[in-house]
């Protein structure tokens, strides 16, 4: 009797989940860091104490829950909750891994495109790995070059008001558009829009971004593109552009990126560039990159690069071991950084390695 009741419960449970058409996935990644920087700028009260590190540093671990549902009407309701977990934790991030600190949104698919609603990437990071996917394939976040403290992809970001629309794919051509709704007040709206396309067939990637932020400042004097809402009409801009080739074994991307800070009396841009090259080999993949930011206007040594090396092995379907090295140099008027987040002082470089696995369900 008591094996029927459990049963029938059971049924019940997953009866909903059954029609609703639930996923369950996400990925599990994970590397020991070794981190040696140099010493400039070690004094008491710098940013960092120049010790050489080892730590185990969680690498973009998340779980994802999505749902789809066919609606009368025609077309698909989606949803998604995905959230970030870590495995490693030495930059104490985990206050900011709560439930749907990721991807989570509410949106309908159908002919005329995707629209969706909530929390999310902006286009401009979404675009990228559609424009340069060889640039855009970084192996882990010690050796990332992407966001808004790295030298690439720097207004990319994910948001928590945004409305987002995707064109349906027309012979190989996608456009995307998305619009972050910022801090508003009397004399202000910090809001932002990205827009965007791409064309793609099997061996080749083109496209390109823009995005501007309005009543937005930022510091030029800092390498982290952090915006302020201000009431001077002063505005952030990005404009990205990028191809990829792929033949056979081998890719090649390349990427141009020019990010505008203007404080409503003068504007200074700052220009990235980024190459890199990919090779597969049975199970294992190889990546060589190379990215520099050049100076900021009116800001001299303000520049940085970036060198890495990473080769992965495949140990099954959805299982990898991985293996990475770094190398950031900074101009003395210039903090960049990976996505890791070790902190670097004005004018400081570093040397990064980290060994790590990564499994995906």
């Amino acid at each position: 009797m008591s094996k029927i009741i459990a049963l029938s419960i059971a049924a019940a449970l997953l009866a909903p989940f059954a029609s609703a058409e639930v996923t369950i996935s996400g990925s599990v990644r994970t590397a020991m860091e070794y981190l040696s920087p140099d010493q400039v700028g070690v004094k008491v009260g710098s940013k960092n104490d120049g010790d050489n590190k080892t730590q185990l540093a969680d690498q973009s671990s998340r779980i994802r829950v999505s749902g789809v549902d066919k609606l009368d009407i025609g077309g698909d309701l989606v949803w998604v909750l995905e959230s970030r977990f870590r495995v490693g934790d030495p930059y104490n991030k985990e206050a900011a891994s709560v439930w749907g600190s990721r991807d989570t949104y509410i949106g309908y698919k159908g002919d005329y495109g995707f629209a969706r609603f909530g929390k999310m990437d902006n286009a401009y990071k979404n675009l990228y790995k559609n424009i340069a996917p060889t640039i855009e394939g970084e192996m882990n976040d010690t050796s990332g070059y992407l966001g808004d403290g790295q030298l690439l992809r720097r207004l990319g970001a994910r948001s928590g008001s945004v409305i987002y629309y995707e064109t349906p794919n027309f012979s190989g051509f996608n456009a995307n558009a998305s619009y972050t709704i910022g801090e508003k007040t009397a004399t202000y709206d910090a809001s932002t829009y990205q827009v965007g396309g791409y064309w793609k067939n099997d061996m080749f990637n083109v496209g390109a971004s823009y995005s501007m932020g309005q009543d937005q400042t930022s510091s030029y004097t800092s390498s982290k593109i952090s915006p302020v809402g201000t009431a001077n009409g002063s505005s952030i801009s990005g404009f990205m552009v990028g191809g990829n080739v792929k033949y056979m074994d081998f890719g090649l991307g390349l990427t141009w990126e020019q990010v505008d800070r203007d404080d409503g009396k003068q504007s200074r841009t700052q220009d990235s560039y980024a190459i890199a090259g990919s090779y597969k080999y049975d199970k294992l993949n190889f990546l060589v990159s190379y990215v520099q930011a050049a100076d900021v206007q009116t800001l001299n040594d303000s520049g940085a690069d970036q060198i890495s090396v990473a080769a992965s092995y495949n140990l099954s379907k959805r299982s990898k071991v991985y293996a990475t090295y770094s190398k950031v140099n900074n101009d003395k008027n210039a903090n960049f950084t990976t996505e890791s987040g070790y902190v670097l002082n004005n004018g400081q470089s570093a040397d990064l390695f980290s060994v790590g696995v990564r499994t995906d369900f």
